[in-house]
């Protein structure tokens, strides 16, 4: 949390003082490398990532943080979010059980819900901050002596609440009994503005759906209390003013052997978690990591049994009411209380956690700077079964008091660092150095460790959305100066975009959970990798994880779990991948390292954006065919062709309708070379293919055949591929975005804007075929955009497809019929809802789709993606304009 609480802060200061003296640097050890398995993915020697904490995060920032990130940048950043919260403009999915979170999230006209969504499917976001925002104070009501169910109809009065707290939209009523209640049990709720609510025994929580396993504190049943509309404001009763319960039961006419011994409400329990996890599931929302929030009751978060927090009664203060619990637990992994469910957690694909309360500080934090180039990669700990600690880097908490008290602390860290680069990186006196504005100092740590020879391991904890300085965020500039200009220091020694990084000194920035999963990833290869004979024939066997005994990698999520493995091979251009039976060919091919070896990077396929895919391109954007012929897609041939007229030239321009790239870390294809002449045994030898990418923001992208790097390519980024000599046969293609070659930088640094990238949306691919023999003929297949991916599957492998339905592309239009027609011939119907989306679910990968809103005057639109959608990932974006109609 931004501000900490007193005791909060004092709960933390031991696990503080015991990193003073391991997060100095120290010297690195040289590890010897493996000889199969390199540490990390090449070309990088140095991890920077992070985790983020979502705290005071306005949904209409983080979007714009990630614009500037991921779209103006390159990095590959990831964010964190809430499924639940309650206080204006949190970033958050639900406002409670039964309540999308519809307020307008200050990007444009999209409800906060939507924009998170299609924020997680774009990359930008991929863990949960907790699961609630926990701005709900809790109260709990002992009833002392227990009221006992003597009667038919039971009643307990309940005091009143401190003003201050009794307007919080608290859901939650809870119920403790000292024996398992009648079955036929109706609770009454009145309230001190005259509302009464009944909850019979069938809308009752109880039994597992509340708790899974009775504990010291006996039965517990629960109301949750709904709106009074379906999914508004405000609630149909405000549990904070409750001042009677009756409890009525017919089967206690005589008497029941059971007591009410305590009243409880908050906002936040095992039944709400139930009641909100089929959305995520349905939405394929599925991160691997969790972090445990603070907030005001602590009770969603992870920690140790005994460990607690104690806030003091301050007089004056609401604390001194005795309802108001003080006394504070994290209860996501105990099995006997209201509030488990890291089980369920397990279930939607969560694999590690960070603990409020750890059962170690090294469970909780990792060292600044790493002892051995592979310390952070196989030492995982565990505390909570099934699942992982995931261990921030910390750092000192800076002297925050003055510009030279800060530069003087930072010394500690940095000893080498300039007095002046130090008094730079000064935030404000309340600015600490996990606030959002203070990133500057995480950034500058990082760099001046790897530039100092350090070998770096970093997974920064930090709020990019708070702030602490006098900066007031806007949408056009949602970062502080220093922040931008540290971030792209970070992306440059990433990219190496101004050819002044060496090798040894290039940082690897992925997403969290694709970070914590490349952990658990080689953690575990080793045993289960074979090498061939030759060197370069490569078999991986899926095996079951230790801790989280689930399956890595999972075959229904293709390479999402090898992203980044590198190994070691004799010869890249004969390398052949086998997992689990099945042939991979998304691998980049690496020339030798600082060990004198060549190698291949496995990259992650489970997120892919086709650009040519199995649906046609006429079906898709417009295709003009500037000389030779052309072959489009068809159900037949999932492939396009290109041949060359009687000059040896075939080009063709594509405008997709709509395309867009997030988070693109690869681009991968597939082709092969026809010959005019049956009976040659080798394809021209001056024949090359180009693929031109004009992307809206003016960049252009290049793949190449070529023998030779291209002297200029003054404005292109460009790939360079050997030329195809071999005929009738498929060569695939992964490039590593980090490997392009950029143009010349721009001497002027105030307009510095990084080179062009396969990012953001595209709005020509150009291809062509040069100086081949008339006749000759190229094919190309799955040219796809590829990024990391953590999120997790469906248990059927089944995808969501969403988008919006609108006037103008602003304007949401209600209750439009939308039908989706697939390639089986199967039909499904839905309509938008109150903001124009509409959603199907468990559509199965590969796929294609005919999606149409339809209108009352009988015209029906497609997506702007196009006329058929070929289903290869999560897609939340197909949205449909009534005024740019395409049918």
């Amino acid at each position: 949390m931004r501000t900490l609480r007193p005791t909060q802060a004092a709960a933390r200061v031991s696990t503080r003082l015991l990193l003073c003296i391991a997060l100095l640097p120290i010297a690195a050890k040289a590890a010897e490398p493996d000889p199969v398995v390199r540490s990390l993915p090449y070309p990088f020697s140095h991890v920077v990532s992070f985790i983020s904490d979502v705290d005071e995060q306005r949904p209409w920032h983080g979007a714009a943080i990630h614009r500037v990130f991921n779209e103006d940048l390159g990095l590959t950043i990831s964010d964190s979010l809430w499924p639940q919260g309650g206080t204006p403009l949190t970033s958050a999915l639900f406002l409670g059980p039964g309540r999308l979170n519809r307020r307008n999230s200050g990007a444009g006209s999209e409800p906060t819900f939507a924009l998170l969504l299609r924020q997680w499917h774009r990359g930008n976001i991929d863990h949960f901050h907790g699961w609630s925002e926990d701005g709900v104070l809790q109260l709990q009501n002992q009833i002392d002596p227990p009221l006992a169910l003597s009667a038919v109809r039971t009643s307990q009065e309940l005091p009143k609440v401190p003003v201050a707290i009794s307007g919080q939209e608290a859901q939650s009523v809870r119920f403790y009994f000292s024996a398992e209640p009648p079955a036929d049990l109706t609770i009454a709720l009145h309230d001190t503005q005259g509302k009464s609510m009944s909850f019979n025994s069938g809308s009752i929580g109880r039994g597992k759906t509340v708790l899974v396993k009775v504990g010291k504190l006996g039965w517990i049943v629960e109301a949750i209390v709904p709106s009074a509309n379906s999914g508004s404001t405000p609630l149909a009763i405000n549990p904070m003013l409750i001042d009677r319960v009756d409890f009525i039961a017919p089967s206690c006419a005589g008497g029941c052997p059971v007591s009410l011994t305590r009243v409880e409400r908050d906002h936040f329990s095992r039944q709400i978690v139930l009641d909100q996890i089929p959305w995520l599931k349905r939405w394929n929302i599925r991160p691997q990591i969790t972090t445990s929030h603070g907030g005001n009751t602590l009770i969603s978060g992870f920690g140790i049994e005994g460990a607690a927090l104690d806030i003091p009664r301050t007089p004056g203060t609401f604390f001194t009411d005795p309802a108001t619990v003080v006394h504070r637990e994290a209860m996501a992994d105990r099995i006997d209380t209201y509030a488990y469910y890291s089980d369920l957690l397990r279930e939607l694909s969560v694999r590690a956690v960070w603990s409020y309360f750890p059962a170690r500080g090294t469970d909780q934090y990792s060292f600044v700077v790493s002892d051995s180039t592979a310390s952070d990669l196989t030492n995982l700990t565990t505390t909570y079964n099934g699942l992982y600690d995931v261990r921030r880097t910390s750092i000192f908490n800076f002297d925050p008091s003055s510009v030279q008290a800060f530069a003087d602390s930072m010394r500690l860290t940095a000893p080498e660092m300039s007095e002046e680069d130090r008094r730079s990186l000064y935030c404000a006196p309340t600015c600490d150095i996990s606030q959002g504005d203070a990133l500057p100092v995480l950034l500058s740590d990082s760099l001046y460790l790897i530039n100092k020879g350090q070998k770096v391991r970093h997974f920064w904890y930090t709020h990019f959305g708070s702030g602490g300085s006098d900066f007031e965020a806007s949408q056009e500039e949602p970062l502080t100066p220093k922040t931008l200009k540290w971030i792209r220091k970070l992306a440059n020694q990433v990219y190496n975009f101004d050819g002044s990084v060496s090798l040894d000194r290039r940082p690897w920035s992925p997403p969290a959970n694709t970070w914590f999963g490349y952990q658990i990833m080689q953690a575990g290869i080793k045993p289960n990798l074979k090498v061939g004979a030759g060197g370069s024939s490569v078999e991986i066997t899926p095996w079951e994880d230790p801790v989280t005994h689930v399956t890595v990698p999972d075959l229904k999520a293709g390479t999402r779990d090898l992203h980044g493995l590198t190994l070691y091979v004799s010869d890249p251009e004969q390398a052949s991948v086998d997992v689990g039976g099945k042939s991979v060919d998304t691998f980049t091919r690496n020339p030798p390292d600082e060990t004198g070896k060549p190698s291949i990077t496995i990259v992650g396929d489970n997120a892919p954006t086709p650009i040519i895919g199995k649906v046609a391109l006429h079906d898709r954007g417009d295709v003009e065919i500037r000389s030779g012929k052309f072959v489009d897609a068809t159900p037949a041939n999932d492939f396009v062709s290109l041949e060359a007229d009687a000059a040896g030239q075939s080009e063709i321009v594509f405008e997709p309708w709509n395309l867009d790239l997030w988070n693109t870390s690869h681009l991968h294809f597939a082709i092969r070379k026809r010959l005019s002449t049956a009976g040659s045994s080798a394809a021209s030898s001056d024949a090359a293919l180009k693929i031109e990418m004009l992307m809206e923001d003016g960049g252009v992208v290049t793949a190449l055949e070529s023998a030779q790097p291209p002297a200029d390519h003054e404005g292109s980024s460009v790939w360079v591929v050997p030329p195809l000599t071999v005929p009738d046969q498929w060569r695939t293609h992964t490039l590593d975005v980090a490997r392009l070659a950029w143009p010349k930088p721009l001497a002027n640094q105030q307009d510095w804007r990084r080179p062009p990238l396969p990012l953001g949306r595209v709005r020509e691919v150009r291809i062509s075929l040069a100086n081949a023999a008339p006749g000759e003929a190229i094919d190309i297949r799955d040219l796809r955009a590829l990024r990391p991916s953590g999120n997790g599957e469906a248990p059927d492998g089944g995808k969501l497809i969403a988008g919006r339905v609108t006037r103008d592309g602003s304007a949401p239009l209600a209750l439009v019929p939308v039908q989706l027609t697939s390639s089986s011939g199967e039909v499904v119907d839905t309509t938008t809802d109150v903001d124009g989306y509409y959603f199907f679910y468990h559509r199965r990968r590969e796929e294609q789709l005919t999606i149409r809103a339809l209108g009352s005057s009988g015209l029906s639109c497609f997506p702007q993606q196009g006329r058929k959608i070929e289903v290869v990932k999560n897609e939340a974006e197909l949205d449909i304009a009534i005024n740019e109609c395409r049918h």
